[in-house]
């Protein structure tokens, strides 16, 4: 029994015929035989039937109406399966295979090891294993948050959980892009970050062979150059004096203050613990020494006054703490940035303010504008290069107008 298939997969052909397990043998099992492309595959119909009733000629069923019922009821509801998952995977406009077209259809195989989503586990796995005892890996911590904004994308978008390599193309790309900028709440720079972490799990597929061509290739990710936001010191001192008498707002404000005379980033503040905080019996001074969760690198900071003071809000003797304790209370990133526009708005201060404005601010406000060396802010800020530094800490007008004072009284008085 050859047909082929109706015109919705006319590019699949079936074959029907009985299957024995040896020679000999009076029974056989109904088959079908799938045809597309060049890939051929077999799936069992559940029927059996006694070989002597089996026309060869006709590809029919001699003389048993039940079983030719049978067998026309279960040929209409595969290929009826197989319809519908062709035109799922078709709606990717990738390149597939039979047997993902087979699988897709009966759910009978499980994920394949080679899916995007198996994959994608498999090196944030990699990655936990590899960390030393205590070390926490940020970079990781963002293939996490690529992970689901591709799982929530094309639960979306295709109403799936997985796919395979083949299902990616230029335009899934594309539209991954949009989502994440827009549903997803990233700016262009992340957006790029997060792309590039897909393109990296992507490059499994194109190195071991899954894919029939690289779905990146050509792709530029371009990134914008920011200008940092960081407050004034008139603005500072506003956010630091001025009541609050919303809590959660008094405690977002405290941990931005917190971030303003210390530089730590949002992890690094997550993470901050007593046992990051040494005290000087010679210069009689606390530093925070603690490795930047991000890249590793350590950190060297005096514990201002401002910073002393709002530890002692949080904790009534902070030093006599286990060294384990956290010091600054949890918040997550979300609605610690959400928090932040409203302290912002509550202030009068006109800046969009976001996690990383407090470590802008440090550098810049608190630090360049009170005469610190580019390298001393650069070792309190945990960089390796002076260039990273002159990134984050833009040189302020105030700056200017501090370092050629004396250039300026000079001049004021010399002739035309």
């Amino acid at each position: 029994m050859k047909e082929n298939s109706d015109q919705s997969i006319s590019a699949m052909k079936f074959t029907v015929y009985p299957k024995r397990k040896n020679k000999g043998e009076e029974r056989a099992v109904m088959y079908l035989r799938i045809e597309y492309d060049i890939y051929t595959s077999e799936k069992s119909l559940t029927i059996e039937i006694n070989m002597k009733d089996w026309d060869n000629e006709t590809q029919t069923i001699r003389n048993k109406e039940l079983d030719t019922y049978r067998l026309n009821q279960k040929l209409a509801e595969y290929k009826t399966k197989l319809q519908g998952a062709y035109f799922m995977l078709t709606k990717f406009e990738g390149v597939f295979t039979l047997k993902e077209i087979i699988a897709t259809a009966f759910g009978t195989e499980k994920r394949p090891a080679y899916s995007l989503f198996n994959v994608f586990e498999e090196e944030i796995n990699q990655r936990q294993k590899a960390l030393k005892p205590g070390q926490t890996d940020a970079y990781g911590r963002k293939h996490v948050v690529c992970m689901n904004h591709l799982k929530e994308f094309v639960q979306k978008q295709y109403k799936i959980k997985d796919l395979a390599f083949s299902r990616i193309n230029p335009d899934f790309i594309k539209k991954f892009m949009v989502y994440m900028k827009t549903e997803g709440g990233n700016g262009h720079n992340s957006t790029m970050k997060l792309l590039q972490i897909f393109k990296k799990v992507y490059q499994v597929a194109v190195n071991n062979r899954w894919v029939a061509y690289n779905a990146f290739a050509g792709m530029r990710f371009s990134y914008h150059d920011t200008d940092p936001v960081s407050l004034t010191t008139e603005e500072l001192n506003i956010v630091a004096e001025k009541p609050v008498p919303i809590e959660r707002l008094e405690r977002v404000r405290n941990i931005f203050l917190f971030g303003c005379y210390t530089g730590l980033a949002y992890t690094d503040l997550m993470h901050l613990q007593r046992r990051h905080i040494d005290y000087n019996p010679l210069s009689h001074i606390y530093y925070i020494k603690k490795k930047r969760e991000k890249t590793g690198v350590l950190s060297l900071i005096p514990l201002f006054k401002p910073t002393r003071d709002i530890l002692a809000k949080w904790f009534d003797v902070w030093e006599e703490l286990e060294a384990e304790t956290l010091l600054v209370p949890h918040i997550s990133n979300q609605k610690y940035n959400a928090y932040l526009k409203e302290v912002g708005e509550y202030f009068g201060i006109t800046k969009v303010l976001v996690s990383h404005s407090a470590r802008h601010s440090f550098a810049s406000t608190v630090s360049l504008e009170n005469g610190v060396s580019m390298e001393t802010t650069s070792k309190m800020m945990g960089h390796t290069k002076i260039s990273q530094t002159q990134k984050y800490a833009k040189v302020t007008e105030m700056k200017v107008a501090l370092d050629t004072n004396k250039l300026f009284q000079s001049l004021e008085h010399t002739g035309t």
